[in-house]
Protein backbone atom coordinates (compact mmCIF):
# COMPACT_ATOMS: atom_id res chain seq x y z
CA UNK A 1 0.00 0.00 0.00
CA UNK A 2 3.39 2.31 0.38
CA UNK A 3 4.32 4.12 3.36
CA UNK A 4 2.14 6.05 5.89
CA UNK A 5 1.60 9.57 6.63
CA UNK A 6 0.79 11.12 9.95
CA UNK A 7 -0.61 13.98 11.84
CA UNK A 8 0.36 15.03 15.39
CA UNK A 9 1.79 11.73 15.41
CA UNK A 10 -1.13 9.33 14.79
CA UNK A 11 -0.92 7.61 11.31
CA UNK A 12 -3.67 8.67 9.12
CA UNK A 13 -3.76 6.76 5.45
CA UNK A 14 -1.48 5.31 2.89
CA UNK A 15 0.78 7.66 0.60
CA UNK A 16 -0.42 6.93 -2.90
CA UNK A 17 2.33 6.62 -5.36
CA UNK A 18 0.53 8.28 -8.60
CA UNK A 19 2.47 8.56 -12.30
CA UNK A 20 1.91 10.81 -14.91
CA UNK A 21 -1.54 9.72 -16.20
CA UNK A 22 -1.71 9.14 -19.99
CA UNK A 23 -5.20 10.01 -20.86
CA UNK A 24 -6.71 13.50 -18.75
CA UNK A 25 -9.00 12.96 -15.99
CA UNK A 26 -11.09 16.09 -17.25
CA UNK A 27 -12.89 15.76 -20.53
CA UNK A 28 -11.72 19.56 -21.35
CA UNK A 29 -12.21 20.98 -25.07
CA UNK A 30 -8.46 22.14 -24.69
CA UNK A 31 -6.53 19.91 -22.92
CA UNK A 32 -3.71 22.40 -20.90
CA UNK A 33 -1.28 19.11 -21.06
CA UNK A 34 -1.40 19.67 -25.46
CA UNK A 35 -2.01 23.85 -24.88
CA UNK A 36 1.31 23.45 -22.99
CA UNK A 37 3.13 21.66 -25.82
CA UNK A 38 1.52 22.96 -28.87
CA UNK A 39 0.88 26.57 -28.04
CA UNK A 40 4.04 28.67 -27.70
CA UNK A 41 2.67 31.52 -26.54
CA UNK A 42 1.26 29.79 -23.91
CA UNK A 43 4.51 27.93 -22.88
CA UNK A 44 6.31 30.99 -23.40
CA UNK A 45 4.14 33.30 -20.51
CA UNK A 46 3.96 30.20 -18.52
CA UNK A 47 7.38 29.22 -18.23
CA UNK A 48 8.47 32.85 -17.48
CA UNK A 49 6.09 32.97 -14.29
CA UNK A 50 7.44 29.79 -13.06
CA UNK A 51 10.74 30.38 -13.59
CA UNK A 52 10.64 33.22 -11.53
CA UNK A 53 8.38 32.35 -8.90
CA UNK A 54 10.83 28.91 -8.81
CA UNK A 55 13.56 31.04 -8.64
CA UNK A 56 12.82 33.24 -5.24
CA UNK A 57 14.29 31.48 -2.04
CA UNK A 58 12.01 30.07 0.68
CA UNK A 59 13.19 31.25 4.27
CA UNK A 60 11.77 30.43 7.56
CA UNK A 61 11.30 32.70 10.32
CA UNK A 62 10.43 33.02 13.98
CA UNK A 63 9.04 35.78 15.71
CA UNK A 64 11.46 36.04 18.91
CA UNK A 65 9.28 38.46 20.98
CA UNK A 66 5.95 41.00 20.78
CA UNK A 67 8.85 43.46 19.28
CA UNK A 68 8.57 42.37 15.94
CA UNK A 69 12.00 40.83 15.85
CA UNK A 70 12.87 37.74 13.88
CA UNK A 71 15.60 35.63 13.52
CA UNK A 72 15.83 33.15 10.27
CA UNK A 73 15.36 29.30 11.02
CA UNK A 74 18.17 26.92 9.40
CA UNK A 75 17.54 23.63 10.98
CA UNK A 76 13.93 21.77 11.39
CA UNK A 77 11.95 19.76 9.54
CA UNK A 78 10.75 22.87 7.13
CA UNK A 79 13.90 24.50 6.34
CA UNK A 80 15.22 20.96 5.55
CA UNK A 81 12.34 20.10 3.09
CA UNK A 82 12.41 23.34 1.58
CA UNK A 83 16.19 22.75 0.75
CA UNK A 84 15.54 19.11 -0.32
CA UNK A 85 12.12 18.05 -1.07
CA UNK A 86 12.43 14.93 -3.10
CA UNK A 87 14.97 13.04 -3.89
CA UNK A 88 16.69 13.81 -6.86
CA UNK A 89 15.02 16.50 -7.34
CA UNK A 90 16.02 20.68 -6.96
CA UNK A 91 14.03 22.96 -4.98
CA UNK A 92 13.73 24.96 -8.11
CA UNK A 93 12.41 22.02 -10.46
CA UNK A 94 10.02 21.05 -7.69
CA UNK A 95 8.62 24.34 -7.37
CA UNK A 96 8.97 25.19 -10.96
CA UNK A 97 6.21 22.26 -11.43
CA UNK A 98 4.16 23.28 -9.13
CA UNK A 99 3.99 26.71 -10.49
CA UNK A 100 3.23 25.62 -13.98
CA UNK A 101 0.16 23.12 -12.42
CA UNK A 102 -1.43 26.33 -11.03
CA UNK A 103 -1.15 28.18 -13.82
CA UNK A 104 -2.64 25.70 -16.50
CA UNK A 105 -4.96 23.54 -14.30
CA UNK A 106 -5.49 26.49 -11.37
CA UNK A 107 -4.63 24.29 -8.91
CA UNK A 108 -1.58 21.99 -6.90
CA UNK A 109 -1.44 19.85 -4.54
CA UNK A 110 2.01 17.36 -3.48
CA UNK A 111 1.26 15.24 -0.04
CA UNK A 112 4.09 15.26 2.93
CA UNK A 113 5.41 12.16 3.60
CA UNK A 114 7.04 10.72 6.65
CA UNK A 115 10.71 9.08 7.04
CA UNK A 116 10.64 5.54 6.32
CA UNK A 117 14.12 3.56 7.06
CA UNK A 118 17.03 4.91 4.26
CA UNK A 119 14.02 7.08 2.61
CA UNK A 120 14.01 10.96 4.20
CA UNK A 121 10.55 12.76 4.93
CA UNK A 122 9.66 14.24 1.29
CA UNK A 123 7.19 16.01 -0.66
CA UNK A 124 5.20 13.98 -3.10
CA UNK A 125 3.39 15.97 -5.81
CA UNK A 126 0.00 14.76 -7.44
CA UNK A 127 -0.58 15.71 -10.89
CA UNK A 128 -3.45 18.22 -11.47
CA UNK A 129 -5.00 15.89 -14.17
CA UNK A 130 -5.09 13.26 -11.33
CA UNK A 131 -6.48 14.59 -8.36
CA UNK A 132 -9.59 16.67 -6.89
CA UNK A 133 -10.20 18.10 -3.81
CA UNK A 134 -13.84 16.83 -2.32
CA UNK A 135 -15.28 19.83 -0.72
CA UNK A 136 -18.86 19.41 1.75
CA UNK A 137 -22.26 21.89 0.39
CA UNK A 138 -20.02 24.33 1.74
CA UNK A 139 -16.74 24.43 0.19
CA UNK A 140 -14.89 23.58 3.08
CA UNK A 141 -12.42 20.49 1.81
CA UNK A 142 -12.51 16.77 2.95
CA UNK A 143 -10.37 14.83 0.56
CA UNK A 144 -8.19 14.78 -1.93
CA UNK A 145 -9.81 12.38 -4.53
CA UNK A 146 -6.75 10.50 -6.28
CA UNK A 147 -7.25 8.43 -9.30
CA UNK A 148 -4.43 6.55 -10.27
CA UNK A 149 -3.41 4.75 -13.43
CA UNK A 150 -5.02 1.43 -12.46
CA UNK A 151 -8.34 2.90 -12.13
CA UNK A 152 -8.64 2.70 -8.12
CA UNK A 153 -10.23 5.66 -5.96
CA UNK A 154 -8.04 6.47 -2.84
CA UNK A 155 -9.33 9.32 -0.58
CA UNK A 156 -5.92 11.09 1.44
CA UNK A 157 -6.66 13.47 4.15
CA UNK A 158 -5.97 16.96 3.54
CA UNK A 159 -4.40 17.39 6.79
CA UNK A 160 -1.00 15.94 5.76
CA UNK A 161 -1.85 17.77 2.13
CA UNK A 162 -0.50 21.28 1.40
CA UNK A 163 -2.56 22.23 -1.95
CA UNK A 164 -4.19 25.17 -3.42
CA UNK A 165 -6.95 26.07 -6.20
CA UNK A 166 -8.85 28.90 -7.82
CA UNK A 167 -12.25 30.05 -7.72
CA UNK A 168 -14.69 27.17 -9.10
CA UNK A 169 -17.51 28.41 -11.00
CA UNK A 170 -18.96 24.74 -11.20
CA UNK A 171 -19.18 23.73 -7.63
CA UNK A 172 -16.17 22.57 -5.96
CA UNK A 173 -14.25 22.22 -9.01
CA UNK A 174 -11.60 24.70 -10.13
CA UNK A 175 -11.97 26.42 -13.98
CA UNK A 176 -8.26 25.52 -15.73
CA UNK A 177 -7.41 29.01 -17.16
CA UNK A 178 -7.14 27.33 -20.62
CA UNK A 179 -10.78 27.16 -20.70
CA UNK A 180 -11.08 30.70 -20.45
CA UNK A 181 -8.49 31.77 -23.32
CA UNK A 182 -9.27 28.88 -25.59
CA UNK A 183 -11.40 31.09 -28.13
CA UNK A 184 -8.13 33.34 -28.74
CA UNK A 185 -5.36 30.23 -28.61
CA UNK A 186 -7.76 28.57 -31.51
CA UNK A 187 -7.92 31.02 -32.91
CA UNK A 188 -4.57 31.89 -32.95
CA UNK A 189 -4.17 28.40 -34.19
CA UNK A 190 -7.07 28.47 -37.15
CA UNK A 191 -5.24 31.25 -38.19
CA UNK A 192 -1.28 29.68 -38.28
CA UNK A 193 -3.26 26.84 -40.15
CA UNK A 194 -4.20 29.21 -42.69
CA UNK A 195 -0.91 30.82 -43.32
CA UNK A 196 0.43 26.98 -43.34
CA UNK A 197 -1.50 26.08 -46.10
CA UNK A 198 -1.12 28.97 -47.71
CA UNK A 199 2.72 28.29 -48.45
CA UNK A 200 2.38 24.56 -48.69
CA UNK A 201 -0.26 25.46 -52.10
CA UNK A 202 0.53 28.63 -53.28
CA UNK A 203 2.85 29.05 -56.00
CA UNK A 204 6.47 29.20 -54.73
CA UNK A 205 7.52 31.39 -57.75
CA UNK A 206 8.84 35.09 -57.42
CA UNK A 207 9.61 35.86 -61.11
CA UNK A 208 8.36 34.97 -64.74
CA UNK A 209 9.71 35.01 -68.18
CA UNK A 210 8.06 36.18 -70.88
CA UNK A 211 8.21 35.02 -74.78
CA UNK A 212 6.88 37.06 -77.40
CA UNK A 213 4.46 35.88 -79.54
CA UNK A 214 6.45 36.76 -82.29
CA UNK A 215 9.34 34.59 -81.55
CA UNK A 216 7.59 31.52 -82.91
CA UNK A 217 7.54 28.46 -81.79
CA UNK A 218 10.34 26.98 -79.43
CA UNK A 219 11.57 23.51 -81.07
CA UNK A 220 12.33 21.01 -77.96
CA UNK A 221 16.06 20.96 -78.85
CA UNK A 222 16.08 24.95 -78.02
CA UNK A 223 13.59 24.49 -74.91
CA UNK A 224 15.95 21.76 -73.81
CA UNK A 225 18.88 24.13 -74.19
CA UNK A 226 17.63 27.05 -72.69
CA UNK A 227 15.88 25.30 -69.71
CA UNK A 228 19.26 23.43 -69.24
CA UNK A 229 21.40 27.25 -69.20
CA UNK A 230 19.58 28.81 -66.57
CA UNK A 231 19.26 26.02 -64.43
CA UNK A 232 22.69 26.65 -63.55
CA UNK A 233 21.83 29.77 -62.06
CA UNK A 234 20.14 27.81 -59.44
CA UNK A 235 21.38 26.64 -56.48
CA UNK A 236 24.03 24.07 -56.61
CA UNK A 237 23.69 24.66 -60.86
CA UNK A 238 27.35 26.07 -60.57
CA UNK A 239 26.42 30.28 -61.76
CA UNK A 240 24.67 31.02 -59.25
CA UNK A 241 24.25 34.85 -58.06
CA UNK A 242 25.23 35.56 -61.65
CA UNK A 243 22.67 37.31 -64.39
CA UNK A 244 21.41 35.09 -67.09
CA UNK A 245 21.52 36.13 -70.65
CA UNK A 246 17.91 36.57 -72.22
CA UNK A 247 17.00 35.55 -76.01
CA UNK A 248 14.43 36.22 -78.87
CA UNK A 249 12.94 39.38 -76.63
CA UNK A 250 12.26 37.56 -73.58
CA UNK A 251 11.82 39.71 -69.97
CA UNK A 252 11.81 38.69 -66.51
CA UNK A 253 9.03 40.14 -64.46
CA UNK A 254 8.26 39.64 -61.05
CA UNK A 255 5.51 37.86 -59.16
CA UNK A 256 3.63 39.79 -56.16
CA UNK A 257 3.13 35.83 -54.43
CA UNK A 258 2.52 35.56 -50.83
CA UNK A 259 5.05 36.49 -48.24
CA UNK A 260 5.61 36.22 -45.00
CA UNK A 261 5.37 40.29 -45.03
CA UNK A 262 2.72 40.25 -46.76
CA UNK A 263 0.97 38.05 -44.28
CA UNK A 264 1.91 39.45 -41.52
CA UNK A 265 3.51 36.71 -39.79
CA UNK A 266 5.29 37.75 -37.06
CA UNK A 267 2.61 40.55 -36.08
CA UNK A 268 0.15 37.86 -35.53
CA UNK A 269 2.42 35.77 -33.36
CA UNK A 270 3.16 39.04 -31.24
CA UNK A 271 -0.17 39.96 -31.07
CA UNK A 272 -0.69 36.70 -29.50
CA UNK A 273 2.13 36.48 -27.27
CA UNK A 274 0.67 39.84 -25.67
CA UNK A 275 -3.16 38.59 -25.37
CA UNK A 276 -1.49 35.77 -23.67
CA UNK A 277 0.69 37.57 -21.88
CA UNK A 278 -1.99 40.07 -20.27
CA UNK A 279 -4.14 36.84 -19.85
CA UNK A 280 -1.41 36.26 -17.15
CA UNK A 281 -1.35 39.80 -15.65
CA UNK A 282 2.42 40.19 -17.63
CA UNK A 283 3.34 43.53 -19.34
CA UNK A 284 4.44 42.07 -22.77
CA UNK A 285 7.42 43.89 -23.17
CA UNK A 286 9.21 41.26 -20.54
CA UNK A 287 8.12 38.18 -22.78
CA UNK A 288 9.30 40.21 -25.68
CA UNK A 289 5.63 40.80 -27.46
CA UNK A 290 5.76 44.07 -27.85
CA UNK A 291 8.93 46.14 -28.16
CA UNK A 292 10.53 48.36 -24.90
CA UNK A 293 13.47 50.96 -24.21
CA UNK A 294 15.46 49.96 -21.07
CA UNK A 295 13.73 52.51 -19.43
CA UNK A 296 10.49 51.11 -19.43
CA UNK A 297 11.56 46.99 -19.25
CA UNK A 298 13.64 48.20 -16.06
CA UNK A 299 10.51 49.58 -14.52
CA UNK A 300 8.19 46.74 -15.57
CA UNK A 301 11.38 44.45 -14.05
CA UNK A 302 10.18 46.05 -10.83
CA UNK A 303 6.78 46.08 -11.11
CA UNK A 304 7.22 42.10 -11.86
CA UNK A 305 7.42 41.46 -8.12
CA UNK A 306 4.64 43.44 -6.66
CA UNK A 307 2.00 44.10 -8.96
CA UNK A 308 2.48 41.14 -11.68
CA UNK A 309 3.73 38.45 -9.22
CA UNK A 310 2.54 39.65 -5.79
CA UNK A 311 -0.70 38.18 -5.12
CA UNK A 312 0.88 34.67 -6.86
CA UNK A 313 3.47 34.64 -3.89
CA UNK A 314 1.13 36.02 -1.58
CA UNK A 315 -1.04 32.46 -2.43
CA UNK A 316 2.55 30.33 -1.98
CA UNK A 317 3.64 31.54 0.89
CA UNK A 318 0.11 31.56 3.11
CA UNK A 319 -0.30 28.07 1.76
CA UNK A 320 2.64 26.95 3.00
CA UNK A 321 2.43 28.99 6.31
CA UNK A 322 -1.24 27.67 6.68
CA UNK A 323 -0.99 23.89 5.67
CA UNK A 324 2.75 22.26 5.87
CA UNK A 325 4.08 24.15 8.78
CA UNK A 326 0.78 22.51 10.56
CA UNK A 327 1.33 19.19 9.04
CA UNK A 328 5.30 18.94 10.22
CA UNK A 329 4.09 20.20 13.69
CA UNK A 330 6.32 23.75 13.30
CA UNK A 331 3.36 26.28 13.70
CA UNK A 332 4.26 27.87 16.83
CA UNK A 333 5.25 31.20 15.56
CA UNK A 334 7.02 30.05 12.98
CA UNK A 335 6.71 31.34 9.23
CA UNK A 336 8.04 31.28 5.79
CA UNK A 337 8.39 34.12 3.79
CA UNK A 338 9.71 34.21 -0.11
CA UNK A 339 12.90 36.30 -0.44
CA UNK A 340 11.97 38.61 -3.22
CA UNK A 341 14.47 41.22 -2.34
CA UNK A 342 16.93 38.59 -3.92
CA UNK A 343 15.37 38.86 -7.47
CA UNK A 344 15.34 42.84 -6.91
CA UNK A 345 18.64 43.67 -6.50
CA UNK A 346 20.31 45.75 -8.70
CA UNK A 347 24.21 46.15 -9.82
CA UNK A 348 26.93 45.82 -7.08
CA UNK A 349 27.47 49.56 -8.03
CA UNK A 350 24.23 50.03 -7.47
CA UNK A 351 23.67 47.98 -4.10
CA UNK A 352 26.90 50.08 -2.82
CA UNK A 353 25.33 53.10 -3.34
CA UNK A 354 22.39 52.57 -1.83
CA UNK A 355 23.99 50.83 1.23
CA UNK A 356 26.35 53.72 1.89
CA UNK A 357 23.66 56.49 1.39
CA UNK A 358 21.30 55.03 3.89
CA UNK A 359 23.72 53.98 6.84
CA UNK A 360 26.49 56.83 5.83
CA UNK A 361 29.48 55.50 6.67
CA UNK A 362 31.46 52.21 4.95
CA UNK A 363 29.88 48.72 5.36
CA UNK A 364 32.35 46.16 4.09
CA UNK A 365 35.62 46.02 5.82
CA UNK A 366 38.95 45.05 3.23
CA UNK A 367 38.59 41.37 3.73
CA UNK A 368 35.24 41.17 3.24
CA UNK A 369 35.48 42.71 -0.44
CA UNK A 370 38.89 40.54 -0.82
CA UNK A 371 36.92 37.28 -0.41
CA UNK A 372 34.21 38.25 -3.15
CA UNK A 373 37.33 38.61 -5.68
CA UNK A 374 38.75 35.21 -4.30
CA UNK A 375 41.79 37.13 -2.85
CA UNK A 376 43.38 35.81 0.89
CA UNK A 377 42.85 38.07 3.88
CA UNK A 378 45.19 40.15 4.98
CA UNK A 379 46.75 41.23 8.40
CA UNK A 380 44.36 44.29 10.16
CA UNK A 381 41.51 43.55 7.02
CA UNK A 382 39.08 42.86 9.35
CA UNK A 383 38.60 46.08 10.84
CA UNK A 384 36.13 48.61 9.00
CA UNK A 385 37.64 51.77 7.82
CA UNK A 386 35.77 54.73 8.56
CA UNK A 387 36.91 58.30 7.18
CA UNK A 388 36.83 60.90 9.50
CA UNK A 389 34.47 63.27 7.25
CA UNK A 390 31.54 61.08 8.19
CA UNK A 391 32.43 60.19 11.61
CA UNK A 392 29.44 62.47 13.18
CA UNK A 393 26.85 64.72 11.76
CA UNK A 394 27.75 66.81 8.85
CA UNK A 395 27.52 64.61 5.51
CA UNK A 396 24.81 62.36 4.80
CA UNK A 397 27.03 59.96 3.58
CA UNK A 398 30.65 59.87 2.73
CA UNK A 399 30.03 60.02 -0.79
CA UNK A 400 28.85 63.90 -0.53
CA UNK A 401 31.34 66.18 -1.40
CA UNK A 402 30.09 69.19 0.10
CA UNK A 403 29.41 70.70 3.96
CA UNK A 404 26.64 70.15 5.64
CA UNK A 405 24.33 71.28 8.96
CA UNK A 406 23.82 68.37 11.36
CA UNK A 407 21.10 68.28 13.80
CA UNK A 408 20.94 69.90 17.16
CA UNK A 409 24.23 69.90 18.67
CA UNK A 410 25.79 68.13 16.11
CA UNK A 411 29.52 68.54 14.90
CA UNK A 412 29.69 70.52 11.77
CA UNK A 413 32.06 69.34 9.57
CA UNK A 414 33.97 70.85 6.42
CA UNK A 415 35.58 69.58 3.65
CA UNK A 416 37.17 71.58 0.66
CA UNK A 417 35.86 71.73 -2.09
CA UNK A 418 37.28 71.31 -5.97
CA UNK A 419 37.89 74.01 -8.05
CA UNK A 420 35.06 72.80 -10.49
CA UNK A 421 32.17 72.11 -8.17
CA UNK A 422 33.12 75.55 -6.44
CA UNK A 423 32.52 77.49 -10.21
CA UNK A 424 29.31 75.47 -10.66
CA UNK A 425 27.98 76.77 -7.33
CA UNK A 426 28.78 80.31 -8.12
CA UNK A 427 27.16 79.69 -11.32
CA UNK A 428 24.46 78.80 -9.63
CA UNK A 429 24.43 81.25 -6.96
CA UNK A 430 25.04 84.24 -9.59
CA UNK A 431 21.64 82.90 -11.32
CA UNK A 432 19.41 83.00 -8.04
CA UNK A 433 20.70 86.52 -7.52
CA UNK A 434 19.97 87.96 -10.77
CA UNK A 435 16.61 86.11 -10.49
CA UNK A 436 16.24 88.84 -7.59
CA UNK A 437 17.20 86.35 -4.75
CA UNK A 438 19.11 87.33 -1.63
CA UNK A 439 22.54 87.44 -2.20
CA UNK A 440 23.06 85.74 1.21
CA UNK A 441 20.16 83.49 1.03
CA UNK A 442 21.17 82.02 -2.73
CA UNK A 443 25.13 81.43 -1.31
CA UNK A 444 23.57 79.50 1.38
CA UNK A 445 20.89 77.55 -0.96
CA UNK A 446 24.08 76.27 -2.83
CA UNK A 447 26.37 75.17 0.07
CA UNK A 448 28.54 77.99 -0.28
CA UNK A 449 29.18 80.32 3.15
CA UNK A 450 28.77 83.79 2.82
CA UNK A 451 31.34 86.61 2.91
CA UNK A 452 31.40 90.14 3.28
CA UNK A 453 31.93 92.55 0.44
CA UNK A 454 33.72 95.85 1.27
CA UNK A 455 32.42 98.10 -1.40
CA UNK A 456 35.64 99.02 -3.29
CA UNK A 457 36.10 98.68 -6.88
CA UNK A 458 37.33 95.70 -8.73
CA UNK A 459 41.33 95.66 -8.00
CA UNK A 460 43.73 93.64 -10.89
CA UNK A 461 46.59 92.88 -9.15
CA UNK A 462 49.47 91.90 -11.82
CA UNK A 463 52.90 90.54 -11.51
CA UNK A 464 55.85 93.60 -11.89
CA UNK A 465 57.93 92.47 -15.19
CA UNK A 466 61.23 93.57 -14.05
CA UNK A 467 62.70 93.33 -10.80
CA UNK A 468 62.97 96.69 -9.20
CA UNK A 469 66.66 98.22 -9.26
CA UNK A 470 68.44 98.38 -5.67
CA UNK A 471 67.40 101.87 -3.80
CA UNK A 472 64.61 102.07 -6.00
CA UNK A 473 61.32 102.87 -4.27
Amino acid sequence: MGRFVTVDGERTGPAVYVPDPPVPLDTLVVDPRDVWRTQPSVRKVVDFIARNLASIPLHVYSRTDDSGDRRRIRAGATAELLGRPMPYTTPYRFWHTIHVDGLIYDRWCFVVLDADGDAPAQFFRIPPGRFRVKRDEYGVPTAVRVWPKDGERYDIDPAVCVFDGGYSSSWGHETAPIETIKDVLLESDEARKYRRDLFRNGARVSNVIERPKEAGQWSDAAWNRFRSQFAAYKAGGGDEGGTPILEDGMTLKKVEAFSPQTLEVLEARQLTDAEVASFWHIAPELVGAREGNFSNVDAFRQMLFSIALGPGIVAWEQAIDVMLLRVLGEADGRYVEAHVDAKLRGSFLEQAQAMQSSIGAPWMTRNEGRRMRNMPPVEGGDDLITPLNVLAGGLASPRDTGPGSGGAGGLQLSVPLGADDIAKRVTAATALIRSGFDPEASLEAVGLDPIKHLGLLPVTVQQPDDEPEEGAT
